[in-house]
Formats: C-alpha cells, structure tokens, sequence
C-alpha cells in the first residue's frame, strides 16, 4: 500500500515513490541478501545500515530501493558537512559532486534541512 512507502498528503508524489520502490526494492534486496552471504554469519551479529536519500540510516532488513535513489548525494552532504565545516567560524561550506552522468552541488551553513 502506498501509505506505508510514503506516508504523505499527496497521492501522485506517493504513487511515484511506491512505483520505484515495487520496481527497485525486490532488485536491493537481493543485492543486499548476496552481500551479506559473504560475510561471517550474514553479519547477522553487525548494525549494517544504508545511507537514505534523506541522509539518514536505515537497516538493511528496512532498506528499501525508493530510500536509495539520491543516497550518494545525501552522503556527500553528511561527509562534508562532518568533516569541513567549522562550528567556530560558522562560515557555509559548498559540496560539488560530480560524477559520469550527473553533478550535485550543495550548500551546508550548519544546519541540515529536511524537505519533501
């Protein structure tokens, strides 16, 4: 049910999220399954998580394709933001991403913003 991939207002917006993630997550999911045989115990014994488009972290048991679309821009954002801005000086730091078929800049002041 598309309620529970995105429970938002919205119909068409969550129409789009749960159509990525009926196609993307049975594709993820195996992917993830195959990478944990490789492991010692399926690293059953280990916090895996992913990171989200939303720049958060989800288990792998709960991660889901709609949640990893934009995660590698999210993670730049996260990386940056821990390791080149100075709470001290609070001066805005710009992350520029680019890579074979996109480039993703950003801006970080301090603050993350979340928005739908």
């Amino acid at each position: 049910m598309s309620h529970e991939v995105m429970p938002m207002v919205k119909l068409v917006p969550r129409g789009h999220t749960t159509c990525a993630a009926a196609y993307l997550t049975p594709k993820i999911t195996t992917y993830l399954a195959n990478f944990q045989k490789g492991f010692d115990e399926n690293l059953s014994k280990v916090p895996l998580q992913f990171m989200k488009s939303d720049g958060g972290l989800a288990p792998c048991d709960d991660f889901g394709g709609h949640q990893a679309i934009l995660s590698g821009p999210a993670g730049g954002v996260v990386g940056y933001a821990k390791t080149t801005f100075d709470p001290a000086t609070k001066t805005p730091v710009i992350g520029f991403d680019m890579g074979g078929t996109s480039t993703d800049v950003s801006r970080f002041d301090g603050h993350l913003e979340h928005v739908f």
